[in-house]
Protein backbone atom coordinates (compact mmCIF):
# COMPACT_ATOMS: atom_id res chain seq x y z
CA UNK A 1 0.00 0.00 0.00
CA UNK A 2 1.40 3.36 -1.07
CA UNK A 3 1.80 6.17 1.37
CA UNK A 4 -0.32 8.42 0.28
CA UNK A 5 -3.35 5.41 0.71
CA UNK A 6 -2.23 4.95 3.72
CA UNK A 7 -2.88 8.66 5.00
CA UNK A 8 -6.40 8.89 3.18
CA UNK A 9 -7.18 5.62 5.03
CA UNK A 10 -6.12 7.32 8.54
CA UNK A 11 -7.69 10.46 7.64
CA UNK A 12 -11.30 8.14 6.85
CA UNK A 13 -10.66 6.61 9.92
CA UNK A 14 -10.41 9.62 12.27
CA UNK A 15 -13.98 10.43 12.07
CA UNK A 16 -15.31 9.79 8.62
CA UNK A 17 -16.20 6.00 9.06
CA UNK A 18 -17.55 7.01 12.67
CA UNK A 19 -19.73 9.33 11.47
CA UNK A 20 -21.19 7.54 8.42
CA UNK A 21 -21.57 4.29 10.28
CA UNK A 22 -23.62 6.70 13.15
CA UNK A 23 -26.37 7.61 10.32
CA UNK A 24 -27.16 3.55 9.40
CA UNK A 25 -23.99 3.19 6.56
CA UNK A 26 -21.88 0.07 6.08
CA UNK A 27 -18.68 0.06 5.29
CA UNK A 28 -16.50 -2.02 2.07
CA UNK A 29 -13.07 -0.95 1.41
CA UNK A 30 -13.68 2.96 0.93
CA UNK A 31 -17.50 2.92 0.07
CA UNK A 32 -20.64 3.34 2.14
CA UNK A 33 -24.16 1.81 1.55
CA UNK A 34 -27.16 2.41 3.18
CA UNK A 35 -30.63 0.66 1.98
CA UNK A 36 -33.63 2.96 2.49
CA UNK A 37 -36.95 1.40 0.79
CA UNK A 38 -35.40 -0.95 -1.62
CA UNK A 39 -33.25 2.05 -2.80
CA UNK A 40 -29.84 2.93 -2.08
CA UNK A 41 -27.61 5.83 -0.63
CA UNK A 42 -24.09 5.74 -1.73
CA UNK A 43 -20.62 7.02 -0.04
CA UNK A 44 -17.52 7.00 -1.84
CA UNK A 45 -13.80 7.97 -0.72
CA UNK A 46 -11.89 8.33 -4.57
CA UNK A 47 -8.12 8.95 -4.63
CA UNK A 48 -7.14 10.53 -7.15
CA UNK A 49 -5.22 8.75 -10.11
CA UNK A 50 -2.41 11.43 -9.88
CA UNK A 51 -1.51 10.64 -6.47
CA UNK A 52 1.88 10.02 -5.88
CA UNK A 53 4.20 9.13 -3.17
CA UNK A 54 2.78 10.48 0.06
CA UNK A 55 1.37 13.48 -2.19
CA UNK A 56 -2.40 13.58 -3.29
CA UNK A 57 -5.67 14.33 -2.91
CA UNK A 58 -9.02 12.48 -2.74
CA UNK A 59 -12.80 13.12 -3.24
CA UNK A 60 -16.01 12.33 -1.84
CA UNK A 61 -18.72 10.91 -4.24
CA UNK A 62 -21.95 10.61 -3.31
CA UNK A 63 -24.54 8.91 -5.07
CA UNK A 64 -28.59 7.46 -4.68
CA UNK A 65 -29.60 4.56 -6.73
CA UNK A 66 -33.57 4.14 -7.03
CA UNK A 67 -34.51 1.44 -8.19
CA UNK A 68 -37.90 2.05 -9.37
CA UNK A 69 -36.13 4.50 -11.67
CA UNK A 70 -33.25 2.04 -12.71
CA UNK A 71 -35.99 -0.42 -13.21
CA UNK A 72 -38.11 1.27 -15.45
CA UNK A 73 -34.66 2.07 -17.39
CA UNK A 74 -34.14 -1.97 -17.93
CA UNK A 75 -31.11 -1.70 -15.46
CA UNK A 76 -30.94 -4.57 -13.15
CA UNK A 77 -29.08 -4.63 -9.66
CA UNK A 78 -26.82 -7.99 -8.42
CA UNK A 79 -26.40 -6.69 -4.93
CA UNK A 80 -25.06 -3.33 -3.56
CA UNK A 81 -24.99 -0.69 -6.18
CA UNK A 82 -21.19 0.65 -7.28
CA UNK A 83 -20.97 4.63 -6.69
CA UNK A 84 -20.82 4.70 -10.76
CA UNK A 85 -24.44 2.70 -10.83
CA UNK A 86 -25.95 5.89 -9.42
CA UNK A 87 -29.12 7.48 -10.92
CA UNK A 88 -28.01 10.45 -9.49
CA UNK A 89 -24.23 11.76 -8.06
CA UNK A 90 -22.63 14.79 -7.11
CA UNK A 91 -18.92 15.30 -5.54
CA UNK A 92 -19.26 15.97 -1.92
CA UNK A 93 -18.21 20.21 -1.59
CA UNK A 94 -19.13 20.83 -4.92
CA UNK A 95 -21.95 23.30 -5.49
CA UNK A 96 -23.49 21.76 -8.53
CA UNK A 97 -22.55 18.44 -10.52
CA UNK A 98 -20.10 20.50 -12.56
CA UNK A 99 -17.96 20.92 -10.19
CA UNK A 100 -15.29 19.39 -8.77
CA UNK A 101 -13.75 19.82 -5.02
CA UNK A 102 -10.62 17.39 -3.77
CA UNK A 103 -8.57 17.37 -0.74
CA UNK A 104 -5.25 17.75 -0.57
CA UNK A 105 -3.28 15.45 1.67
CA UNK A 106 0.38 15.06 2.50
CA UNK A 107 3.10 13.43 5.10
CA UNK A 108 2.64 17.42 6.71
CA UNK A 109 -1.18 17.33 6.66
CA UNK A 110 -3.22 17.36 10.01
CA UNK A 111 -5.36 14.92 9.18
CA UNK A 112 -7.63 14.97 11.86
CA UNK A 113 -8.52 18.27 10.37
CA UNK A 114 -9.48 16.80 7.00
CA UNK A 115 -11.19 14.36 8.36
CA UNK A 116 -13.06 16.93 10.43
CA UNK A 117 -13.97 19.04 7.23
CA UNK A 118 -14.89 15.98 5.74
CA UNK A 119 -17.69 14.91 8.49
CA UNK A 120 -18.62 18.78 8.46
CA UNK A 121 -19.38 18.73 4.77
CA UNK A 122 -20.95 15.24 5.08
CA UNK A 123 -23.37 16.62 7.96
CA UNK A 124 -24.36 20.43 6.49
CA UNK A 125 -24.83 19.05 3.03
CA UNK A 126 -24.09 15.46 2.12
CA UNK A 127 -26.59 14.04 4.62
CA UNK A 128 -29.35 15.98 3.65
CA UNK A 129 -28.51 15.47 -0.32
CA UNK A 130 -28.76 11.94 0.03
CA UNK A 131 -31.52 12.50 1.73
CA UNK A 132 -33.38 15.59 -0.83
CA UNK A 133 -32.45 12.48 -3.23
CA UNK A 134 -34.94 9.12 -2.52
CA UNK A 135 -37.83 11.11 -3.69
CA UNK A 136 -38.46 10.98 -7.52
CA UNK A 137 -39.43 14.00 -8.24
CA UNK A 138 -36.43 15.70 -6.66
CA UNK A 139 -34.25 13.26 -8.86
CA UNK A 140 -36.48 14.25 -11.78
CA UNK A 141 -36.51 18.01 -10.61
CA UNK A 142 -32.47 18.15 -10.55
CA UNK A 143 -31.77 15.67 -13.75
CA UNK A 144 -34.23 18.33 -15.76
CA UNK A 145 -31.58 19.43 -18.23
CA UNK A 146 -29.75 15.75 -18.37
CA UNK A 147 -30.42 13.77 -21.64
CA UNK A 148 -30.37 10.09 -20.21
CA UNK A 149 -33.64 7.20 -19.71
CA UNK A 150 -33.00 8.18 -15.95
CA UNK A 151 -34.23 11.98 -16.11
CA UNK A 152 -36.76 10.87 -18.74
CA UNK A 153 -37.74 7.92 -16.10
CA UNK A 154 -37.63 9.89 -13.48
CA UNK A 155 -39.66 12.79 -14.98
CA UNK A 156 -42.86 10.08 -16.08
CA UNK A 157 -42.80 8.07 -12.44
CA UNK A 158 -43.09 11.52 -11.07
CA UNK A 159 -46.30 12.27 -12.36
CA UNK A 160 -45.33 14.14 -15.68
CA UNK A 161 -45.74 12.88 -18.86
CA UNK A 162 -45.46 15.44 -20.67
CA UNK A 163 -41.86 16.66 -19.25
CA UNK A 164 -40.58 13.27 -19.77
CA UNK A 165 -41.64 13.93 -23.99
CA UNK A 166 -40.00 17.23 -23.37
CA UNK A 167 -37.01 15.86 -21.79
CA UNK A 168 -36.92 13.19 -24.82
CA UNK A 169 -37.59 15.39 -27.89
CA UNK A 170 -34.98 18.01 -26.47
CA UNK A 171 -32.52 15.17 -25.75
CA UNK A 172 -32.38 13.84 -29.35
CA UNK A 173 -31.77 16.95 -30.40
CA UNK A 174 -28.77 17.28 -28.24
CA UNK A 175 -27.82 13.79 -29.27
CA UNK A 176 -29.09 12.67 -32.54
CA UNK A 177 -26.57 9.65 -32.38
CA UNK A 178 -28.41 8.63 -29.34
CA UNK A 179 -32.42 9.23 -31.00
CA UNK A 180 -32.70 5.41 -31.76
CA UNK A 181 -31.97 4.70 -28.00
CA UNK A 182 -34.08 7.52 -27.02
CA UNK A 183 -37.01 6.57 -29.18
CA UNK A 184 -36.81 2.43 -27.82
CA UNK A 185 -37.27 4.05 -24.48
CA UNK A 186 -40.20 6.10 -24.78
CA UNK A 187 -42.02 3.04 -27.03
CA UNK A 188 -41.67 0.93 -24.32
CA UNK A 189 -42.80 3.17 -21.89
CA UNK A 190 -45.74 4.32 -24.03
CA UNK A 191 -44.75 7.78 -24.82
CA UNK A 192 -45.73 8.87 -28.07
CA UNK A 193 -43.93 12.13 -29.68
Amino acid sequence: MSEISKLIDECIKLGIAKFLKSHGFNKSGRNWHKEVDNNWQIVNVQASSGNFASEGRFAINLGVYISEIESYCGNTLNGKPKEYDSTIGIRLGSTDSASDFWWEIDAKSDLQSISNDVVQKLESQGISWLNHHLDISNVSNSLNVQPSVQSFSAALLSGNEEEAKRRVIAAIEDRPRAEAHFKRWSTKAGLEL
